[in-house]
């Protein structure tokens, strides 16, 4: 698993990159299938490739942000039990 540790104070958490990984390749199948409903369509509907790397991006950030707060309660939990 590739991934980064980040500490802070007492806190710890994996970042896994892989994560990323994963979110990417689902905006490029996303933008796969976009492009089969612009044939069909007969329109551009397709997103540019700094769209895909835009939604990938949020989506990790949410992602990591998710991980954050999960550790942060888990934390205050165990501090204040």
């Amino acid at each position: 698993m590739i991934g980064k540790t980040v500490k802070v104070s007492k806190l710890a958490f994996k970042l896994d990159i892989s994560e990323y990984k994963k979110i990417l390749e689902i905006q490029k199948e996303r933008q796969k299938a976009m492009a089969e409903v612009s044939q069909i369509l007969g329109i551009d509907v397709r997103l540019s490739d700094d769209d895909v790397a835009k939604f990938a991006e949020q989506e990790f950030a949410e992602y990591v942000q998710n991980k954050i707060s999960k550790e942060v309660n888990n934390w205050m939990k165990s501090a204040f039990s």
